[in-house]
């Protein structure tokens, strides 16, 4: 049988301490190596705001009833009260039997990734679209799982318990369905004035670059980079930067300026972390639909990170899950400033350093090149047999209900395209 790995870390200030756990079928878990993403999943106990004092890797089957075997349960439970630990972490999603005989036999609380990504995000979120997505999400998660939130959770403090708003997560079946309508409700009001699709608007359709990255890569510091460059930068206008997993929830869009004097605007956007949940793509829709405006993404990498590969597969599986692959990008790889060597760019690879401004203007190059696509608006007619075409224009934009109408012959639709699109919609141009 494996055995815990134990830090000699001091978790005396912490209230809750945890093992956090992964049962390995193969060797890739959540898209990266088992080792790497035990790391994250460590990461994310932490953002949340408890610590790991140990952790295990157990290479078998997953359990029904108890994800990890019984005796290496019965294992765990018997170091985590020695280690004096309360919480149970696990890298996969749980059922609700699973969670039910996890706490019952353990008497601690029990917690996934998925229930740790929502946790993070509950207290990143600021507006209140994105509070009451992370909600319905936390909801509907306990919907399908309702059997192991009828404990420690019904009762209990700490992390993965309440609401964006501070509130009590509900554990009751009915309430929960009820509560899910009504958040539903709140969001279809929202949505027709959300802040993200005002975005094409403001500044007469200035073109929009918007910042991607795997979390703390440092997309908000180089984003600042390029917001001083605006004369009406202040210092109140800046994206806030920490130094922290998911730091960025709620969508920033600011404005810079091209060397060519040309204004544009910049969106950051939500750090990614490996395999996203389903859940998590709907609560974040904003942030993603954001990315599906853009007319280039700029895909950030922390240069300096041992995990480099691990970054970029990350990036490419969910920029797919997205579905924009479309879209024009460029890598850029941040904190260039801690190599010893500091490797050439290219047009589409450029190293840079938001701490010092190394490349800055190599940066600035590279989105004015790829933005000087003429933009154009037309007015076109796609024809009711066709409507494929239709929906594959819906598939990589927001189109809204004031973009478009039905007439005898078809859909008379406005969109702003660039060259390319140009060309591929230009038979359905009135």
């Amino acid at each position: 049988m494996e055995r815990l790995t134990i830090s000699n870390k001091d978790v005396s200030n912490f209230d809750e301490v945890a093992i956090a756990i992964a049962v390995a079928e193969g060797k890739i878990i959540h898209a990266t190596t088992v080792d790497e993403s035990m790391t994250e999943l460590c990461e994310l106990v932490q953002a949340a705001g408890a610590e790991v004092k140990a952790k295990l890797i157990l290479h078998q089957n997953i359990d029904e009833n108890y994800y990890l075997d019984r005796d290496s349960l019965d294992y765990v439970i018997r170091q985590g009260k020695e280690l004096n630990v309360n919480i149970l972490v696990f890298i996969d999603e749980l059922s609700g039997k699973q969670i039910k005989n996890i706490e019952k036999l353990s008497g601690m609380k029990v917690v996934d990734r998925t229930m740790l990504l929502f946790e993070i995000l509950s207290n990143r979120a600021n507006r209140r679209e994105g509070k009451i997505e992370i909600e319905k999400a936390q909801l509907t998660y306990r919907l399908t799982r309702i059997e192991g939130f009828q404990g420690i959770y019904k009762y209990g403090t700490g992390i993965c318990v309440n609401n964006p708003y501070g509130n009590r997560l509900l554990t009751d079946l009915d309430e929960i369905k009820s509560k899910i309508e009504s958040l539903k409700v709140d969001l279809s009001v929202i949505v027709k004035n959300r802040f993200v699709q005002r975005s094409k608007k403001i500044g007469d359709s200035l073109p929009l670059v918007a910042f991607t990255g795997y979390t703390n890569s440092g997309k908000s510091a180089l984003m600042n980079k390029l917001i001083e460059l605006d004369p009406e930068h202040t210092k109140e206008n800046e994206v806030i930067v920490k130094d922290k997993m998911l730091s960025t929830m709620d969508v920033s869009l600011r404005k810079s300026i091209l060397p060519n004097g040309k204004e544009f605007l910049v969106v950051d956007t939500i750090g990614f972390v490996s395999d996203v949940p389903k859940l998590m793509l709907t609560a974040f829709r904003s942030t993603f639909e954001e990315i599906s405006y853009a007319d280039l993404i700029i895909n950030v990498f922390d240069a300096s990170s041992s995990g480099l590969d691990i970054q970029k597969n990350i990036m490419d599986y969910t920029i797919e899950r997205i579905g924009v692959t479309n879209k024009k990008k460029i890598s850029v790889y941040n904190k260039a400033d801690k190599l010893d060597t500091i490797p050439e760019s290219t047009d589409d690879k450029i190293y840079v350093s938001a701490k010092t401004g190394y490349n800055i203007d190599k940066l600035l190059e590279a989105i004015q090149k790829n933005l000087s696509q003429k933009m154009v608006e037309e007015i076109l007619l796609i024809p009711y047999e066709k409507y494929h075409v239709f929906n594959s224009i819906k598939d990589n934009r927001i189109i809204e209900i004031n973009d478009f109408k039905l007439i005898e012959n078809g859909i008379e639709l406005r969109l702003v395209m660039n060259s390319d699109e140009y060309e591929k919609y230009k038979e359905f141009i009135k």
